[in-house]
C-alpha cells in the first residue's frame, strides 16, 4: 500500500491567507510527509485562476526536491501544448537532478479555453504541438545535438544540458481522453494515463501495430477505487462540517471548467448527498477497511491519497488527518 498526497495550491480569496505563509506551510508538510513513510506527492497544473491554482508545478517541484530525501514528486499534469519544450525538458532534467531521480512527469493536453487564448497558443493545435513536443524532449535527453522541422518548431542544433539522471530518461507518460490521444501516446510516450481505463486497449493495440510491446492492460471492471477526496478523523461528523465548504467550493470552481464532459467528477450542483459520497471523511479503522479493500483489488498498485489542503482548508486540518494516518493507519499495511 502506498500513500501519497496531491495538491494544486488553491488559496481561494474567501479562506485567503499570505501566499508567502501558505506556501511555507505547504513545504512543511510535504517535508513532513517525507520523514513519516509518504511514497508520493502529486502537482497539478492550470492558469489564470483566481485563488492562485498552481501554474508552474516543475517550480513547486524543484522547491520540494531541495527539502525532501525520498518522497517521489509527481507533476500530474503537466500541460505541454502550452509551452516549449526545450524549455520542459530542461527544466525536469534539472528536478531529475537535484531530486536524486525522484521526479516523475504526465503531459497533458489541457482543456480551458482561457489558458490557450491567454498564452496566444490555437487550442485546435493541441494534437499536433502535444505529438512534436514529446518528440523534442525525448531527444533532448537522449541525442548529443539534434534539429526538428515541424508544424510548430523549427530548431537547430539543440544542445540541452544536462541530462537527466534517470536512465535511460524520466518515464515519459502522456495523459488523454480520447482514441487519438490513446495512439498519440502509443507512438511518442512510454506510458499512457487515460481518463478512461479503456483508452489503454486502443493504447496498446497502437503499441503493437507499431512493433512496440504492449503496457499494462485496463483495470477490471468494478475494481474498487479511492474517492475524490479522503480524510480521516475521531469525529467525521464535525470535521465534515469544517471540510463541506470547501469541498463545496472545489467541486463549483472545477464544475466551471468540466460543464460539457460527461466524464468528469467534478459538477456544479451536486446535492450535498453527492458529494458527501465524493469527499469521504472516516474515521482510521474505516480507513484500514477500506486499504485493505483496495489491496485486495490492486495489489502491489495499491494506494491511499490524501489532499490535505483541498478547497483552501485550513492548514492544521489536514495535518491533524495526514498524523491520525500515520499513527494509526499506516502501521497496518506495514
Amino acid at each position: 500500500m502506498r500513500f501519497e498526497l496531491r495538491y494544486d495550491l488553491r488559496n481561494p480569496p474567501q479562506w485567503r491567507r499570505p501566499f508567502e505563509a501558505y506556501y511555507a506551510d505547504f513545504l512543511r508538510q510535504v517535508e513532513w510527509a517525507d520523514a513519516h513513510g509518504f511514497a508520493r506527492v502529486s502537482l497539478m497544473e492550470h492558469h489564470f485562476v483566481e485563488d492562485g491554482y498552481d501554474p508552474s508545478p516543475l517550480t513547486v517541484a524543484a522547491a520540494i526536491a531541495a527539502r525532501t530525501k525520498r518522497i517521489k514528486i509527481k507533476v500530474n499534469v503537466l500541460l505541454l501544448t502550452l509551452r516549449h519544450p526545450v524549455q520542459v525538458a530542461e527544466e525536469i532534467a534539472l528536478v531529475d537532478i537535484i531530486s536524486g531521480g525522484r521526479i516523475e512527469v504526465v503531459f497533458g493536453a489541457g482543456y480551458r479555453h482561457n489558458e490557450f487564448e491567454g498564452y496566444g497558443v490555437p487550442r485546435k493545435y493541441r494534437p499536433s504541438r502535444m505529438a512534436e513536443g514529446l518528440e523534442i524532449i525525448r531527444r533532448c535527453w537522449t541525442e548529443e545535438s539534434f534539429d526538428f522541422q515541424g508544424k510548430h518548431w523549427n530548431l537547430k542544433d539543440v544542445r540541452a544540458m544536462p541530462k537527466p539522471i534517470q536512465k535511460p530518461h524520466p518515464r515519459i507518460v502522456m495523459g488523454g481522453n480520447s482514441e487519438g490521444a490513446a495512439r498519440r501516446a502509443a507512438q511518442y510516450a512510454d506510458e499512457f494515463a487515460p481518463v478512461r481505463p479503456e483508452l489503454l486497449t486502443v493504447f496498446n493495440e497502437e503499441r503493437v501495430r507499431l512493433g512496440k510491446p504492449p503496457g499494462l492492460p485496463p483495470p477490471k471492471a468494478g475494481l474498487p477505487r479511492a474517492p475524490l477526496f479522503l480524510h480521516v478523523s475521531r469525529d467525521p461528523a464535525t470535521a465534515w462540517k469544517r471540510i463541506a465548504p470547501h469541498a463545496r467550493y472545489e467541486t463549483d470552481e472545477y464544475g466551471k471548467w468540466t460543464m460539457d464532459d460527461p466524464l468528469i467528477p467534478y459538477k456544479q450542483g451536486v446535492t450535498d448527498e453527492q458529494l458527501r459520497q465524493n469527499y469521504q471523511v472516516v474515521t482510521p479503522e474505516e480507513a484500514v477497511a477500506f486499504g485493505r479493500r483496495l489491496e485486495a483489488a490492486w495489489g502491489a498498485n495499491a494506494s491511499m491519497s490524501f489532499h490535505p489542503l483541498m478547497g483552501g482548508m485550513p492548514f492544521e486540518l489536514g495535518q491533524e488527518s495526514l498524523e491520525l494516518v500515520v499513527r494509526e493507519v499506516m502501521p497496518k499495511f506495514a
